[in-house]
């Protein structure tokens, strides 16, 4: 397994993860990324087969990135969030956004 200590720390400081959510953050971004690899790759060798068949040869790298797009990335997205969730929560604890002023929204 590679070194990935420098990209834990480039998430500890650009996005003001503590050490778990940077590494939790370097790890999903790799899952992501090796499971499209995977299905990018089985899409391919698919495509390949039916056009030597002669069958039509885009569909299955289509279905690939429709899955991809609405059964894999949505799960990863939701994970993600909850990391710059987490994150926003403890370096705003007051909340982000437009303050409310005094006797704003109370009548």
């Amino acid at each position: 397994m590679e070194d990935n200590r420098g990209d834990i720390e480039d998430y500890r400081n650009r996005y003001g993860y503590d050490e778990k959510e940077a590494e939790a953050a370097y790890h999903l971004r790799r899952a992501r990324s090796l499971i499209s690899e995977m299905y990018t790759d089985e899409a391919g060798a698919d495509a390949l087969i039916a056009e030597v068949l002669g069958t039509t040869a885009g569909l299955p790298r289509t279905y690939a990135q429709v899955f991809l797009m609405s059964s894999v990335i949505p799960h990863f997205e939701a994970l993600q969030n909850l990391l710059v969730r987490r994150s926003l929560t403890r370096q705003y604890p007051e909340g982000w956004g437009r303050r409310r002023q005094e006797g704003e929204g109370s009548e």
